[in-house]
């Protein structure tokens, strides 16, 4: 007697409360599905089921471990179907939705390793701010900074990314340093987003929000890039993500402002969408992405960043 096969028997007879049922399920002979219940109850040393001329049901102790039995079905074929698919050649296509800056930083690399390892794997890989409905538009994995608000999706986050105000050095020099976020009111804040419905910049410090502040100014971009390139120009002061500035950071040709205070953290999320099985290469283009992108992000900041930022703290020009 298997014992996984008799633990899935033991399932079919709770559901089906029949033993010609069970083993027609399993396509096993009634007598066979007999002596394997008999095995399973002998090992236990309880009796699972209660026969009948009628029909099965369990008893006490059958309900009890029913659930244990199930679960552990379930974890065998989890695992068979993992190694399975480990030791088969993937192939096939898969269709992501990626953030344009994130994604070609991060994400795209680890795409190419991929397709590089799988070389029967097809990717379409579309970069775009917009946030994608999975299920409408066909895609099978998408990458998001930010709380995803999609309920036809279900997300897995991978990692966080602090957000940091910056300026130009030249900025400062000309308008001086904020020393308050109510401050922020009377400086040039560049949006990142629609200028008509400015978003408020939220502040804390030691645990305790500070008065949300309405970013507005004359610039605006709905690109996070265009939005650095305006603060290096020294057109403002810009919120942006701590993996965007580092660089400019270090060489200095940006300075973060009231580092004292922090903002929400921006969660990284990967989505699938619910409802829809999975292929085998989309789970291992899943996989892969999970533990490499976290990886990519933090070797990219990396320790040398957060000691610039510190001495960047230093020696900004202030007025």
């Amino acid at each position: 007697m298997d014992r996984i096969d008799a633990l899935r028997l033991f399932g079919r007879l709770a559901e089906r409360q029949s033993f010609s049922a069970a083993a027609a399920d399993l396509k096993i002979k009634q007598s066979t599905a007999s002596k394997w219940m008999a095995g399973l109850e002998l090992e236990l040393g309880v009796r699972l089921v209660e026969r009948t001329t009628r029909s099965v049901r369990l008893t006490d102790a059958g309900r009890t471990f029913l659930d244990r039995s199930e679960a552990l079905v379930a974890a065998f074929d989890d695992a068979k179907r993992e190694l399975s698919e480990r030791h088969a050649e993937l192939a096939g296509p898969v269709r992501l939705s990626l953030p344009v800056v994130f994604g070609r930083l991060f994400v795209m690399p680890e795409i190419t390793e991929f397709l590089r390892r799988h070389p029967k794997v097809r990717a379409e890989t579309v970069l775009g701010d917009r946030y994608v409905n999975l299920v409408e538009e066909g895609f099978d994995v998408a990458v998001r900074v930010g709380i995803p608000s999609d309920t036809s999706s279900r997300g897995l986050k991978v990692a966080s990314s602090r957000r940091l105000l910056v300026a130009s050095p030249g900025y400062i020099a000309a308008h001086g340093r904020p020393h308050a976020p109510r401050e922020l009111r009377r400086h040039e804040c560049l949006v990142h987003g629609d200028p008509s419905a400015p978003s408020a910049w939220k502040l804390s410090r030691g645990g305790r929000a500070a008065r949300p502040v309405l970013a507005r100014g004359r610039a605006a971009a709905n690109n996070s890039e265009a939005v650095l390139a305006m603060a290096r120009a020294g057109l403002g002061i810009a919120l942006l993500a701590d993996w965007l500035v580092a660089r400019d950071i270090e060489k200095g040709t940006l300075v973060t402002l009231l580092e004292e205070y922090e903002a929400p953290l921006a969660p990284v999320y990967l989505l699938t969408p619910s409802g829809r099985h999975a292929t085998p290469v989309v789970r291992a283009m899943v996989e892969h992405l999970c533990t490499r992108v976290a990886a990519r992000l933090e070797a990219f900041l990396g320790e040398p960043h957060a000691a610039t930022r510190r001495r960047n703290r230093s020696r900004a020009p202030t007025r």
